[in-house]
């Protein structure tokens, strides 16, 4: 029963890492903007090394025609092998071959005195960017998340590396044809076979261009984002093919159409009264880049988007860029994720219910004599007044002293009643302003028979000025009894020296409430490493889990639970929990 929410809480922690690194990789794009190749290229390296704790990354882009060849590699910290780029490029052929289409997705193999994972990736369609190659010691490597955040990675540099080349390009031609149309005008007069030239330049360079826009226009098109460009009446311009997919219509069918037939009905009226509003003012009233949206398929059915959007002014008129991505199947997780936590939150409840039962059980003889005593004190008086009654002692202060007692005992057996109700029902945590000295006598009240039992001498050295603490009370008796049931058990084998148990509660450095108990009994069998571990206890009969659980509890209030040795002897538990600006009168 425990050992699910634990696998649970790991799988939960591994999806917020594969969630977390998985946003950190589509936000590269953010930090390389406008950068140059090679800072793309150290930019990727450093944050594969770092998210997925890699021994090697390395990236090699091919030459070409204005492109200088660019390989650069990054080691671990940790990685005593060490080489240059071009060293672990020839390495990498060595083991790979000379073509990247015809590398195996994984292997492993011998670097330096260590075996590596390999895992080779091509940068574009077809491997023509480029290649990264990225190795890890373990033989578990790469994970299904690892080579889901590879390949996103890789298309994300792709896209990267592509645009920073397109704007090279661009920029390399306006420059070009600039400086060419400056020359070729001074000269026009005398230069009529040089205009020709200037012609056949400016057609190639047009070609070039074309080349280009088809480049960028294949990049669109295998985007896995709805791209769509809308003009300034809100006319759809183009949309790429990735909305047949994700909305159902095809791209030649909604050209033309508004943009609100992307949206619901109840969306379609803000988005027209925003957007005439925006053209009207030129003022943004809502954030244009990864907004969460809701959109509509064409079929009805509504779903979640997140969308980003540009603007482009082109010979007077505005074009606004926007790219779509369905987030569907990600509130799906964080739905589940949140659900999942539920119901850790109520298993955790529920062990936490069984441990107060668990230690009341062992306080059922105890619980029997607080009770016993005063039900035999109402026994006594009561036969005590019918004594007096059939001797015709009838002095009303006689009666009445017997009648007050009877209702005094009956009282204090209802009150350690309602002790124990309070302490064992099952009842959802609620937090509200305690006082910290008040829930330690009640504890000590509901341990007091056991404390006697074992002649345990009991110290108190509560100060009186503690603000409140904000917690919830049956939690916090749970965790005081667990430790003061702890120390008196740990009490019980000393003969030699008197068996004191000591409470303190007063402020730490930090500003938080401090609460200590300390024991002079026989200290750690375990050591201090193990007496938090679920299932490892000492007792005969015990379950090891009342420390696990005190912990929980103590730090689900904000605060933490920790062990020390006690001088000279014994053992001192100590917790802290976040003060209110409430004070005491």
């Amino acid at each position: 029963m425990v050992a699910q929410p634990r696998e649970s809480t790991e799988e939960i922690r591994h999806l917020q890492r594969c969630v977390s690194d998985l946003i950190s990789v589509l936000a590269l794009p953010a930090i390389w903007s406008g950068g140059e190749p090679s800072r793309i290229v150290d930019t990727l390296l450093d944050a594969l090394l770092r998210m997925l704790q890699l021994d090697l990354v390395y990236v090699r882009l091919k030459e070409t025609p204005g492109r200088a060849r660019i390989e650069t590699v990054r080691f671990a910290p940790s990685q005593e092998y060490k080489a240059q780029a071009h060293e672990i490029g020839q390495l990498v052929e060595s083991w790979l071959g000379a073509v990247p289409q015809e590398w195996p997705p994984l292997m492993r193999n011998r670097l330096g005195d260590r075996d590596i994972s390999i895992v080779p990736l091509g940068l574009g369609l077809q491997g023509e960017i480029g290649v990264i190659v990225t190795g890890s010691e373990r033989a578990d490597f790469p994970q299904q998340t690892e080579r889901l955040i590879l390949s996103v990675a890789a298309n994300q540099a792709s896209i990267g590396l592509q645009e920073a080349w397109l704007r090279s390009e661009q920029q390399r031609v306006a420059n070009d044809l600039d400086g060419r149309v400056a020359q070729r005008t001074t000269e026009l007069a005398g230069a009529i076979e040089e205009l020709r030239k200037e012609i056949a330049e400016r057609k190639h360079a047009e070609e070039e261009r074309r080349s280009s826009e088809e480049k960028h226009r294949v990049i669109v098109e295998a985007a896995n984002d709805v791209v769509v460009s809308m003009d300034e009446k809100g006319a759809i311009l183009f949309a790429n093919s990735a909305i047949r997919r994700i909305f159902g219509y095809d791209p030649a069918e909604i050209a033309g159409k508004s943009m609100t037939m992307l949206m619901p009905d109840a969306m379609q009226k803000l988005h027209a009264n925003g957007f005439q509003r925006y053209l009207s003012t030129g003022k943004r009233h809502v954030n244009w880049q990864g907004v969460e949206v809701i959109a509509q398929r064409k079929g009805g059915q509504e779903f979640p988007v997140e969308v980003s959007f540009g603007e482009l002014t082109s010979d007077g008129h505005k074009v606004f860029t926007g790219f779509i991505r369905d987030i569907s199947e990600r509130k799906q997780a964080e739905d589940q994720l949140r659900e999942s936590e539920r119901n850790l939150q109520m298993a955790q409840a529920e062990l936490a219910r069984v441990s107060r039962l668990t230690t009341m059980g062992e306080l059922a003889a105890s619980i029997a004599h607080e009770v016993n005593q005063p039900l035999t004190a109402v026994i006594n008086n009561a036969s005590a007044c019918l004594r007096l009654l059939a001797n015709r002692n009838l002095e009303n202060e006689v009666l009445r002293g017997a009648l007050e007692e009877i209702i005094a005992d009956g009282t204090r057996a209802s009150a350690v009643l309602a002790r124990i109700r309070s302490f064992i029902k099952k009842e959802p945590a609620e937090k509200n302003s305690l006082d910290i000295n008040e829930v330690i006598q009640e504890v000590l009240a509901l341990a007091g028979r056991e404390l006697s039992e074992n002649q345990v001498l009991v110290e108190q050295q509560l100060s009186t000025d503690l603000p409140f603490a904000l917690a919830d009370r049956v939690q916090l008796q749970q965790v005081l009894l667990n430790l003061i049931m702890n120390g008196v058990e740990a009490l019980t084998a000393v003969a030699d020296r008197p068996r004191l148990l000591r409470v303190q509660s007063r402020m730490d450095e930090s500003g938080d409430i401090l609460v200590a108990v300390s024991d002079s009994g026989t200290g750690f069998e375990l050591g201090l490493d193990r007496v938090f571990t679920p299932f490892v206890t000492t007792k005969a009969k015990g379950m090891g889990m009342g420390l696990s659980i005190s912990r929980s509890l103590v730090e689900g209030h904000g605060g933490r639970l920790w062990a020390a040795h006690n001088s000279p002897n014994g053992a001192v538990f100590s917790f802290t929990l976040p003060a209110t600006v409430e004070k005491f009168s």
